[in-house]
């Protein structure tokens, strides 16, 4: 007796399809893999151009960082690690870095801002020094003072702390133990009320 073939709902296929019919006498029908197959993503050219777009602005901010004026960054295909916190330097805060200052003999602090800043208003006895100019200014008797040093705190002219973060990891390859970073730099000295003076 022959055997009517219906049209499957589900496969569109007739009904000698083995994964819903089984158990017919006609031998099954396999499906083709290309009906099996789901159509790929498409990437639409609007997500192509942004990515371009953000791509090209890091590149152009990441040079503008080291042509600016005082912040010229170490270049890490030099084979220098970036600096780490707790193995190159602490951060601390300026109520801290004042309690440091009064309690301890021999506190030196660094001033990474430019030198009509410095010479304006500073931390009282804090010293200037020009991470571009470290060769010149990293001499022995510097090295020394900082070596005998109870704590050696770096501070900049704001919360920015990329260059006292370097200039903290060369101390601490010339020797010395790791230096405190001083989280909001000379604003946040200011902004506590803490005690400043003019070198001029």
């Amino acid at each position: 007796m022959a055997v009517r073939h219906r049209v499957c709902a589900a496969c569109r296929q007739p009904d000698r399809c083995e994964q819903h019919h089984r158990g017919q006498r006609t031998p099954p029908v396999r499906h083709s893999k290309r009906a099996a197959m789901l159509p790929l993503p498409t990437v639409s050219g609007k997500l192509l151009r942004d990515a371009a777009i953000y791509l090209a602005a890091t590149l152009v901010l990441g040079a503008a960082a080291n042509v600016a004026p005082g912040r010229h960054l170490a270049w890490w295909g030099k084979g220098f690690e970036p600096p780490q916190v707790g193995s190159d330097f602490v951060f601390i805060d300026a109520g801290s870095a004042d309690a440091l200052r009064a309690s301890l003999p021999r506190v030196v602090f660094l001033d990474t801002r430019a030198a009509a800043d410095v010479a304006a208003s500073r931390v009282p006895g804090a010293l200037a020094i020009a991470y571009t100019d470290l060769a010149r200014q990293l001499r022995r008797p510097l090295l020394e003072r900082l070596r005998a040093a109870d704590a050696v705190i770096i501070y900049g002219g704001s919360d920015e702390v990329d260059v006292e973060q370097l200039l903290a990891q060369e101390l601490r390859r010339r020797g010395l133990a790791p230096p405190h970073v001083l989280v909001g730099g000379f604003a946040a000295w200011l902004a506590g009320g803490l005690p400043v003076e003019s070198a001029r």
